[in-house]
Formats: C-alpha cells, sequence, structure tokens
C-alpha cells in the first residue's frame, strides 16, 4: 500500500534539507541511493529525493548519486510479486520502476554504480538496460573494511565454522545453505553453521521463521544457529574473524557486497553463489558455486573447509583484488571525481 502520510513527511523533510544546502551552498552535494520498498526516503521507492534533486537543478548546485544495491528490469516483476503477491501489480511496478531509474539517469550530474571489480560489466549492462548514456554512468569501487595484514585466514586455527551474515531476508538464499548442511556434516562431523541478522520487514520475519522450521526439520539444531537481531559492527567483526569460511548463497544477482569485502580483509575465504558479471568478475578471488544448488554448495563447502593448499591459493589471488580496494584508494578516487566537477563548474 502506499504510504501518502511517509511521502508528505519525507517531501517537508527534503525541503528543510534542501534549504539548508542552499544557505551552505556547497560545490558538489553526493547521495547514497538503493531501491528497497518503503525505505528511510520515503515513498514506494525513495521518490521524495528526486523533489531534491529537481531543487538542486533549479540553483544549480552540481551532485552525484551512487547506487549501492541495483535491480535489473528482470527482476523486478518477480520481485515485486513477491512483495506483494499482485500479477497486475509486479507488472505495474516494472514500468513504475524503470521511470525512476530513468529519472535517476537524467537528474545527477554523475550516476554512481558500486561494483566489486575495475572496468566492471556491471556498469555498461546497467545503462544498456535503462537507457541511459554510457557516458553519464561511472563505476564506484566497494571499499574494503579494516585490512588486517596480519591475519592468517584461521589457515592455523583450522575452524569448521561456516557464516552466513547480513538482512535475512529471501533473497539471501539462506535455505540452501541449510540443504546443504546434511552432506557437509557426514564428511565434517565438527562443522558448524551461524546465521545472523536483522529482518527489517514483514517478509524477513516470515523468512526467518521458514529458516528456523527447515532447522528442525532437517534435524539440524545441534549444528544450526540463526539468530535474528541488529549486529555491530564489533560483533560482524568477530563473527568474520571466527570463521572458516563465509558464505553468500545469494539467488539474485547483485553489484557489489560488503560481507564479501569484510571477509576478504581479514583473509577469511569466501564461498558465492550466482551468476552474471559480479561473479565472472571475482572468480579468481572466491569459490563461485550455482545458484539454488545445495549439492554444489555442500561440495565446494567441504573441499574448501578440507583443503589447507586450496584456501591458501583463493586467499592470495585476493591480494591484489584488497590493494585496489583500500577505503583509501577508493575516497581519493571519488575525490578526484569532486575536483574535475568543481573545476569544469568554475569554468562555466
Amino acid at each position: 500500500m502506499f504510504d501518502t502520510h511517509s511521502l508528505f513527511d519525507k517531501s517537508i523533510s527534503f525541503l528543510k534539507l534542501f534549504l539548508k544546502i542552499k544557505q551552505i551552498h556547497p560545490d558538489i552535494v553526493h547521495f547514497y541511493y538503493a531501491p528497497i520498498p518503503k525505505s528511510r526516503f520515503g515513498g514506494l521507492l525513495g521518490e521524495p529525493l528526486l523533489i531534491l534533486f529537481l531543487m538542486l537543478k533549479m540553483i544549480r548546485i552540481p551532485f552525484f548519486v551512487t547506487l549501492f544495491s541495483i535491480w535489473y528490469p528482470n527482476q523486478i516483476e518477480p520481485r515485486a510479486y513477491e512483495l506483494t503477491k499482485n500479477r497486475l501489480l509486479s507488472k505495474l511496478a516494472k514500468q513504475y520502476f524503470e521511470s525512476l531509474m530513468y529519472f535517476f539517469g537524467k537528474l545527477p550530474n554523475t550516476l554512481f554504480i558500486i561494483v566489486t571489480a575495475k572496468n566492471s560489466k556491471i556498469v555498461r549492462s546497467f545503462s544498456q538496460a535503462y537507457h541511459i548514456p554510457s557516458e553519464h554512468v561511472k563505476e564506484e569501487l566497494h571499499g574494503i573494511w579494516k585490512y588486517d595484514k596480519s591475519a592468517k585466514g584461521n589457515i592455523e586455527l583450522d575452524s569448521k565454522r561456516i557464516v552466513c551474515l547480513g538482512f535475512i531476508v529471501p533473497n539471501k538464499g539462506y535455505e540452501y545453505v541449510l540443504m546443504a548442511m546434511n552432506r557437509v556434516l557426514r564428511k565434517i562431523p565438527d562443522a558448524s553453521l551461524i546465521i545472523a541478522g536483522s529482518t527489517i520487514s514483514a517478509e524477513g520475519k516470515q523468512y526467518f521463521k521458514k529458516l528456523r522450521r527447515m532447522s528442525s526439520e532437517l534435524s539440524l539444531d545441534g549444528s544450526v544457529k540463526i539468530e535474528e537481531r541488529y549486529l555491530s559492527e564489533n560483533e560482524f567483526t568477530r563473527y568474520i574473524t571466527t570463521a572458516g569460511v563465509v558464505i553468500l548463497p545469494y539467488v539474485r544477482a547483485l553489484g557489489a557486497s560488503g560481507i564479501m569485502s569484510l571477509a576478504l580483509s581479514y583473509r577469511i575465504p569466501v564461498i558465492a553463489a550466482g551468476s552474471g558479471p559480479l561473479f565472472e568478475e571475482v572468480s579468481d578471488i572466491v569459490s563461485v558455486v550455482p545458484p539454488r544448488n545445495a549439492e554444489a554448495l555442500a561440495d565446494e563447502i567441504i573441499r574448501l573447509l578440507g583443503s589447507t593448499e586450496y584456501r591458501t591459493t583463493l586467499l592470495s589471488n585476493s591480494e591484489k583484488y584488497i590493494s585496489e580496494h583500500d577505503w583509501a584508494v577508493v575516497a581519493r578516487e571519488n575525490y578526484e571525481e569532486y575536483i574535475k566537477k568543481v573545476n569544469v563548474k568554475k569554468k562555466d
């Protein structure tokens, strides 16, 4: 249901923000946005932001927008159906979102897409999908958090803990890790699994209940722990640094993964389920298996936890990736974009 009260409130909030920006009159404004239904931006997918964009255009203050999560056209209808269970609304959602992305492509001076690798195919495929001129869309590398150069990747600790972190929502595909666990436990009896994160929505709460039910039905409760709660930064770090492997069992494409970056920064190996540009670009630094394939996932977990040599090879391959994605490098590249824009503005 469309929340008009939220739309009105957010529009007023953005008007106040605009007046503050106008008072400060910065050289550049940079927004970060994700298409999350009924998010903090208001409306269905953050439409009040467009009002702020238009007002900034009126007073000629340049601004950038970074998309840190993306949907492709073929993902919109099934995603909308998951949320609404209404076929008609799902079809309308596709047209609606494409229109929204049209404005996101037109109004900002530059639209950035968060990516995991330089010269990413994701930027090109996104601009083509939404008919946005390629020169208007640029990549922004997802930075590595707190890179620990002394980390050993738990090779010496021989950890058999399997970790899945982040929002507990259906597109994460955690049920496939649960289905893989019986096969893993037959080979590695002391293996354990932790799934932890916030549900953030009614859909997420239902999914959490489904996962708990599956764990009991598969007789995994002694080896599996599923926690539904907000995780602090320190808790994220603790879970990652004590893991033998981090699993990203996604069932839909994405542009970047903060969990993957965090794991690599502590030299913890990663297994990702998926296909498409993101996974092709990182397949030499993380292990990639087909989505929705519990058997392939189980075999890869067994291979990775059972072979120090294989884990060491993957982590060695990630060194170049880590050096290019240090936040200092990413911040410098963003700063250079700001300087270029400000210099152009001064010439105008």
